[in-house]
This record gives structure tokens, C-alpha cells and sequence, in this order.
């Protein structure tokens, strides 16, 4: 006959085990919460620079949950950095994060408030201490909006002048432009009729109408002046 076991060591014996079993399952819970919590942030498409500035803005995500991390707050995180054009993210079961960067073209360059600022194809000013490297390329004067520099930009580009040999642009607020070659040529366009004016221009470098030519001015309808060196 076995021996009766008291109702308090039953009781004793229940307490602990319903005690040990917490415990495991607490453990079992915390590791398992762990297991996806975000630790790797992988970066891809831009510079060691920059990604290194993009990591330090996404660290508030670290070992937070990567199911309750949520796409829009990343991409809202990535929105400061203007040089971005697409961006693709993607997690990766049970603790990373893939982002596949693209940066946008370098057109050209202008200040804003004492500040340089470059302008990407994606139609933004782009902040230069956010770009780490050295871009050669035209400097625009002027008040304008960045919708008009790209306008202007695809007419020349569509005309295939060769925009490289461009230094400057001056933007006038009759919404007009004066363009300032590497060789000291200055083309002036009217404020309308841009395309027009630009395949005149055009045709005359085509056809070497601008040998010892300082100015060309096509600012009004139907007129060409060109004003010489020596003049």
C-alpha cells in the first residue's frame, strides 16, 4: 500500500511545480520575443558616407520588434535625405532589414540663404553636406523653382547640346535665362518659346556661325544678335 500523501506537501508540491512551469514559460517568451527583434540594418545603393548617416537615422528601430516595424515609418525616416530617388524595403525573417537605395543625378548647383545646395533629377535641392562626393557641374543663379531648371534642362538635353560645357546659368524673374559657356559664349533665351530659340542656337553651332561670337542674344521673336569678341 503506498504511502497517503498529506494535502499540504500535495498542495507544496503543486505551488512549485506551477511555479517552475512560469518560469519556463516566462523564459521561452522573452527568448522567443528576441529571436525578432530587429539587429541588422542592411543598406545598399549609396556611399559609405551616406550610408553610414542613413544607418544613424534608422538606429531608433533597432531591437524593436520587426513585425510591429512599419514600412511608411522607415521610408518617412529616409525622406530627410533628398538625394534618394527610389528605395525599396524589405524584411528578412527573423531580425534584418533590406533597403535597396538609388540616388538621383547631380544637374547642378545653386545657394539658398548663404547655403549650397545641389539640384538632383529627382527635382529636389539637396542639402550639400549630405553628399560626400565632389560633383563637377554648372552653378545656377537666381530665385527659381527646381521644376523650372529641369524644364529648361530636358529642352537642352533633348536638342543634344553638350550641357557639360555649361558653367553658369542666370535666372531672371521675367522667368527667362542667360546661359554661360565653357568657351565665354553667353546665350540669351526669352522668357517664352524656349525650345524654338534653343534649335536656332542649335543650328548655328552646327553650321559654325559662331566663330569670334561673345553673344548671342535670341530674346526677341524672329531676331538674331550676335555680338562679336571685338565689339
Amino acid at each position: 500500500m503506498l504511502p497517503s500523501i498529506s494535502k499540504y506537501k500535495l498542495y507544496l508540491y503543486l505551488f512549485f511545480f506551477i511555479f517552475l512551469s512560469s518560469i519556463f514559460n516566462f523564459k521561452f517568451s522573452e527568448n522567443y520575443n528576441d529571436i525578432f527583434n530587429l539587429k541588422i540594418i542592411d543598406i545598399n545603393g549609396v556611399s559609405y558616407n551616406e550610408k553610414r548617416n542613413i544607418k544613424d537615422e534608422l538606429n531608433d528601430f533597432k531591437n524593436k520588434n520587426i513585425f510591429k516595424i512599419k514600412e511608411q515609418n522607415v521610408l518617412k525616416k529616409l525622406e530627410k535625405f533628398k538625394i534618394i530617388e527610389s528605395i525599396n524595403v524589405k524584411k528578412i525573417l527573423p531580425s534584418s532589414i533590406n533597403i535597396n537605395l538609388s540616388t538621383t543625378s547631380i544637374l547642378g548647383k545653386t545657394f539658398l540663404n548663404g547655403e549650397e545646395f545641389y539640384i538632383g533629377k529627382n527635382g529636389k535641392f539637396i542639402n550639400s553636406n549630405q553628399i560626400f562626393e565632389k560633383h563637377k557641374t554648372a552653378t545656377i543663379f537666381g530665385k527659381f523653382e527646381v521644376k523650372e531648371f529641369l524644364n529648361l534642362y530636358n529642352i537642352l538635353n533633348s536638342q543634344h547640346l553638350k550641357i557639360n560645357e555649361i558653367d553658369y546659368y542666370y535666372y531672371f524673374k521675367n522667368r527667362r535665362w542667360d546661359l554661360v559657356f565653357s568657351n565665354g559664349l553667353i546665350l540669351k533665351l526669352p522668357a517664352k518659346n524656349k525650345k524654338d530659340s534653343i534649335k536656332i542656337f542649335k543650328k548655328l553651332i552646327d553650321n559654325n556661325k559662331l566663330i569670334n561670337t561673345k553673344i548671342i542674344d535670341l530674346r526677341v521673336s524672329n531676331q538674331i544678335i550676335m555680338t562679336n569678341n571685338n565689339e
